[in-house]
Parts: C-alpha cells; sequence; structure tokens
C-alpha cells in the first residue's frame, strides 16, 4: 500500500450501538415463502420488531393467515398470492410491496421445492421444478427487487437455503443440489451489488421442529438427529427467523456474502457423511429389495 492509498480516516473506537443500529422499524420486506415454516415466523419477527410486511406465498389462504396474525399483534402486513417460478407473479409482488409501503428495503426468500427421489431415478421434470423454484426464481425476484432496493439506506437480501446444499443427503438428489446453486448464486449477488450497498446473505437451517417435519421424517430419524446435534434438540422456526432478521438489519451492516449455519452444531459434528442419512438409504435399499 502507497502513501497516496493509505486510509485518512480517523480509527473508530467508539463503543458498539449495534441494539441501536439494529432496528428494522419502517422498513419494507417482501418475505416470499411467508405463509408457513421460518417464512412466516420471519413475517412475524420482522413485523414485531417495527418492519413492515408483505407476505407473499404460493397458497394465498396461508399468506392471508399469517398477515392477520401480524396485524392482531399490533404489527403491519399485507398478503399477496405468488408462485416465485412466475415472473408475472414476482413483478406483481413487488409493485404490491411499493404500492402498499412506499419502500422496499428487504427480500427475504423462504420459497422451497423438493421431492424425494435417487439420482438415478428423478424425473427430470422434478428436476427442472426443483431448479425453477429454488434456483431460476430467486435470480429473477432479486432482479426485480434491485431497483428499490438501490434506493434504500439500508439494502438486504436474506435467502434460506438448507443444508443439502452443503453435504449429501439421501433422496434430496435435486433439492441439494438446487440448494447449493442458491448458496453458491447468493456470493455472486452480495459480489456484484456490493457497489450498491446492497447485502446478501443465506441462512442455512438444520432440522427444525414443525408440524412439516414431524410429518415427513420418520420419528427413528428424527431421534438419530437428536443424538447427531451437539446442543441435543432440534431448532424452532423462531431462532432461524432471529439470524434472518437480524443479517436483514442494519445491525449486520458489515456482513454480506456469508451463508450461516443455524444447525446447533449438526454441521460440525457429522459434516461429511451424517450418519442418519447414510442409514436412511439403507432402508431405501432394503425395502427396494424386499418389493422386488
Amino acid at each position: 500500500m502507497t502513501e497516496t492509498t493509505q486510509p485518512t480516516a480517523p480509527i473508530d473506537t467508539r463503543p458498539s450501538d449495534w441494539m441501536r443500529r439494529s432496528t428494522i422499524e419502517g422498513f419494507a420486506a417482501l418475505i416470499v415463502g411467508g405463509g408457513s415454516g421460518m417464512g412466516a415466523a420471519c413475517a412475524r419477527t420482522f413485523a414485531a420488531n417495527g418492519g413492515l410486511v408483505v407476505v407473499a406465498d404460493l397458497r394465498g389462504e396461508n399468506a392471508e393467515r399469517v398477515a392477520s396474525e401480524v396485524v392482531a399483534n399490533g404489527g403491519k402486513a399485507i398478503a399477496i398470492a405468488m408462485d416465485v417460478s412466475n415472473p408475472q407473479d414476482i413483478d406483481r409482488a413487488v409493485k404490491a410491496t411499493v404500492e402498499a409501503y412506499g419502500r422496499l428495503d428487504v427480500l427475504i426468500n423462504a420459497a422451497t421445492w423438493s421431492q424425494n427421489a435417487l439420482l438415478e431415478e428423478v424425473d427430470m421434470a422434478d428436476w427442472a421444478n426443483a431448479f425453477q423454484t429454488n434456483v431460476h426464481g430467486p435470480l429473477l425476484l432479486a432482479r426485480a427487487c434491485l431497483p428499490y432496493l438501490r434506493k434504500s439506506p439500508a439494502p438486504a437480501i436474506v435467502h434460506v437455503a438448507s443444508l443439502a446444499g452443503v453435504v449429501g443427503y439421501a433422496r434430496k438428489s435435486a433439492y441439494g443440489p438446487t440448494k447449493a446453486a442458491l448458496i453458491t448464486m447468493s456470493r455472486q449477488m452480495a459480489l456484484e451489488w456490493a457497489v450498491d450497498n446492497i447485502r446478501v446473505n443465506v441462512v442455512i437451517p438444520g432440522t427444525i421442529d414443525s408440524p412439516l417435519a414431524r410429518k415427513m421424517i420418520k420419528p427413528e430419524v428424527l431421534a438419530d438427529r437428536h443424538r447427531q446435534i451437539p446442543l441435543g434438540r432440534l431448532g424452532l422456526p423462531s431462532e432461524m427467523a432471529d439470524l434472518a432478521v437480524f443479517l436483514a438489519s442494519p445491525a449486520a451492516s458489515f456482513i454480506t456474502g456469508q451463508a450461516i449455519n443455524c444447525c446447533g452444531g449438526f454441521s460440525i459434528n457429522s459434516f461429511v457423511v451424517p450418519a442418519g442419512m447414510t442409514e436412511t438409504l439403507r432402508e431405501v435399499r432394503q425395502r427396494e429389495a424386499s418389493e422386488s
């Protein structure tokens, strides 16, 4: 570094005022996939902290329910039905946000599509659907928000990915690659849009204790997850929302391009081959053999 490029600003020795800077009061957020699970938790948390929320979901009735809950608790929210794989729906949701609040500061994307199948058997239509919802849609969504984010004093994008995008998960042959692509694409967004002060980060949740998880995951597999998680329990949707809203807030003003695990330590305990996942694959093989 030459003398002419030496920093000239004084070294910052002020104590942190991150609690004051973390405020999102008056910020407008479009929360996609906000009708259930982590997306709904993000909507509730963002609104509870003074944010203005648009709850967007493929199932419009779910979006309406969550928005009504937010309003009943004193927050501000509207609902809109949208399909993240549909460019017209994306444009309509972005327009609705700006019309409702006069601004768009934050995009939180928790929409997802998943289908269980092994690589050798996955239907290519399912493969295409997974990429359309989990990769192409989020790109179009972020690009549609871009003109308004550039006008925000503290713009941020938060995508929700999955540990399946980091490690191999049995029968997640389409879902896992799309989440890996979402993580990499988010870093590219962070790199290209930093010039506009737009921060882009990813939340990588572990296994979440939710009605859907209890319905989709066998009880013995959930019990195995408990044993593999160093903190000894499943995560809560509200804990994922806490991280997402923090990353969306000015308190995270120097954090961008990061994919942050929120998994109770699961990823450090069995990062290469999660034992429960390989056991599930063995069960699949045994079932298929017995049925043939």
